[in-house]
């Protein structure tokens, strides 16, 4: 039997299962799939290498939160501290280079960690002048990659 000539043929289930679980049939981009599987907030498999690598760069109490569109938001509370004027410390926000991203997913576990270490320069050079405790709370965004 002939396809009907005004109407697409039929994709045939399997292939759609297949396209649902590892994005679309061309290869296209992953990361949008990864990102709409993940719960609200926690870190995919990459992000959490960059938040293990630049953790010691922070308080032991803050936490990361990863965004709809995969930025890394961090932050923690100041209560305790007298010059605090809010609960929780101005947050930092990472963007990551989409290039340095497909990289850190095509790569082992170990080079994730070099991948990010290598970048922990960076991270410290948009820290420098942060104020956690800044009068007008307003996010710091550094780009990685």
């Amino acid at each position: 039997m002939q396809p009907h000539p005004t109407r697409p043929a039929a994709v045939p289930k399997p292939a759609i299962r297949t396209i649902r679980r590892h994005g679309d049939a061309t290869g296209g981009d992953g990361e949008a799939q990864r990102r709409k599987r993940q719960p609200a907030g926690s870190l995919d498999n990459v992000r959490v290498v960059f938040w293990e690598a630049y953790r010691h760069l922070f308080p032991a109490h803050a936490m990361a939160a990863q965004t709809s569109g995969g930025n890394l938001v961090i932050s923690w509370s100041v209560q305790d501290d007298p010059h605090a004027r809010y609960s929780y410390a101005a947050p930092v926000m990472l963007r990551f280079d989409p290039a340095l991203l497909e990289v850190m997913w095509k790569s082992e576990a170990r080079g994730r960690m070099r991948i990010a270490q290598h970048h922990e320069p960076t991270l410290r050079e948009g820290l420098r002048g942060y104020d956690p405790f800044t009068r007008f709370p307003n996010a710091r965004v550094v780009c990685i990659g």
